[in-house]
């Protein structure tokens, strides 16, 4: 369920954020104040939408891999290869 508001704003501040809808690819001038609300209500997310401890892990692996890093392909159900590896992975880990 959505609730519709209106607002006023500055022309100069409604032309920004019109150009910032381009800038930043956001489908649309709701979309753009919407994420801005989500920021300021839920700042414990990055910008990608993870914690900022679970993004520094991501850059952190990325960075520094090791013998248990996978790469996918591209080929098939992205799903399907993470649930393989990880069955794997977790069976050769009970099995040592």
């Amino acid at each position: 369920m959505t609730t519709t508001i209106n607002i006023s704003l500055p022309k100069g501040l409604y032309l920004d954020a019109k150009k910032a809808v381009t800038e930043k690819n956001y489908s649309s001038i709701s979309e753009l104040f919407r994420d801005a609300l989500r920021r300021i209500l839920y700042p414990e997310l990055t910008e990608n939408g993870f914690t900022p401890e679970f993004e520094e892990e991501v850059l952190r692996r990325e960075n520094d891999p090791n013998e248990k890093t996978y790469a996918w392909n591209g080929k098939g159900s992205f799903v399907d290869f993470v649930l393989k590896t990880g069955r794997k992975d977790a069976t050769n880990r009970v099995s040592r």
